[in-house]
């Protein structure tokens, strides 16, 4: 990735040319030049972590526009304003100063009847952060905030949000069933609403729930239909999200060639948004491909790379998936104590998470370690307790490649 700061401070530009006038903007713009300069080089004495470094230097900008455009706009300019760059935070990975703009507009906007709408939309926000950073009854709390404010203003598209929203926190934990309940209450309420870009939204989620159970003939026509409404309006996050997703997919049917191709697509778009979130994921994708073809060298570079991004944007998710990728890397050139404890980690991550499925996909890993250690015992315990989370969701595939698996025993 080529200079992540700048494309931040290009993308941080293009929201306040909407925002300010020419002259305003020139101000502004200078006054962030100067900071940069300003803190750009250290003492050499001085030893700093450099993700607290950068994440200092985005909070210096930020502080520095927010007083700003409070002087030069009205309240609901600025607070506009707010949004838009509290949503650049999140696609960037920037959680504490997302949460920090969030929360500052939801203070500025308590217990204002005419904020309510902008309030919804922070507290929305704030669920989205919190939701990728696994922290889901803290999520919740805020979606189901936002929910309520939505409705109270008849905003139908913010609580199909909402409902969608819920409906992918369910499906983190692997819960299908409510997860469907809730991506279907999403679509009832945009029954009378023509707003294509959150039916995409909800087809992508409809896809990754018919991919886990096998129906990925359904799951690909999903993401096909997402994929055109957001190439309409150019939305290149969720773009960016479709195409890691059909990789996901042809990762699932072991067409390898045709998933990487979908993974470098989803990268390259991310790179021109700085979306770090689905970069640190795909090249996590990348790795498990490699190790699936024994090729330690790359899948144990893309498998670090990875690893750097999620502690990044602390998605602890994908840093869960990765370690168990770490672990059928080690256990492929037979090291087989790292490997058990790369697996082991994954496995309690995802249980602090309650994500039953990540738990699951390593358990079986695991179960095929202890099978080439020897341990019989050790293997059928976990082979059968992923068989029954596999059974619970109907996952089609999954269910027979174990069974199959149990056969040679």
């Amino acid at each position: 990735m080529k200079n992540p700061n700048q494309k931040e401070d290009n993308l941080l530009s293009e929201i306040l040319k909407k925002f300010l006038d020419k002259k305003d903007f020139s101000v502004i713009e200078k006054k962030l030049s100067s900071e940069r300069q300003s803190i750009s080089g250290k003492p050499a004495d001085i030893k700093f972590n450099l993700e607290e470094f950068n994440q200092s230097k985005l909070q210096s900008k930020i502080d520095l526009l927010l007083t700003f455009a409070k002087s030069k706009l009205d309240k609901v300019k600025f607070l506009e304003l707010l949004l838009q760059v509290g949503q650049l935070t999140i696609v960037t990975g920037e959680f504490p100063s997302a949460v920090y703009i969030h929360e500052k507009i939801l203070k500025e906007t308590k217990n204002k009847k005419n904020f309510e709408g902008i309030a919804a939309n922070a507290a929305l926000a704030l669920g989205d952060v919190f939701s990728r950073q696994a922290l889901w009854q803290l999520s919740l709390s805020y979606i189901k905030k936002a929910n309520a404010l939505f409705k109270k203003q008849n905003d139908l598209k913010g609580a199909a949000n909402c409902e969608n929203t819920i409906g992918t926190i369910y499906g983190e934990f692997g819960d299908l069933r409510n997860a469907k309940i809730h991506f279907e209450k999403s679509l009832i309420l945009l029954n009378s609403e023509k707003d294509n870009s959150l039916i995409g939204k909800i087809e992508i989620n409809l896809g990754i729930i018919n991919s886990i159970q096998g129906d990925l003939n359904l799951a690909f026509a999903y993401y096909n239909r997402a994929l055109v409404n957001f190439e309409k309006v150019r939305n290149l996050q969720r773009i960016v999200e479709i195409h890691h997703n059909i990789g996901m997919l042809y990762t699932k049917k072991n067409s390898y060639k045709a998933a990487l191709r979908e993974f470098d697509k989803s990268i390259s778009v991310a790179q021109k948004i700085n979306y770090l979130h689905s970069i640190g994921m795909s090249y996590s994708s990348k790795a498990f491909i490699y190790a699936r073809q024994n090729d330690t060298n790359l899948a144990e570079a893309f498998a670090n790379q990875a690893l750097e991004i999620c502690f990044q944007v602390n998605d602890k998710l994908t840093i869960a998936d990765t370690y168990k990728i770490k672990g059928m890397i080690q256990r492929n050139i037979k090291n087989y104590s790292l490997a058990e404890s790369y697996l082991l980690t994954s496995i309690r991550i995802n249980k602090d998470l309650k994500n039953e499925l990540n738990q699951s996909e390593t358990e079986f890993e695991l179960a095929i370690l202890y099978k080439e250690k020897g341990m019989t015992a050790e293997s059928k315990k976990l082979l059968l307790s992923a068989l029954k989370y596999y059974k619970k969701i109907k996952s089609d595939k999954e269910i027979k490649e174990i069974q199959d698996y149990l056969k040679l025993f």
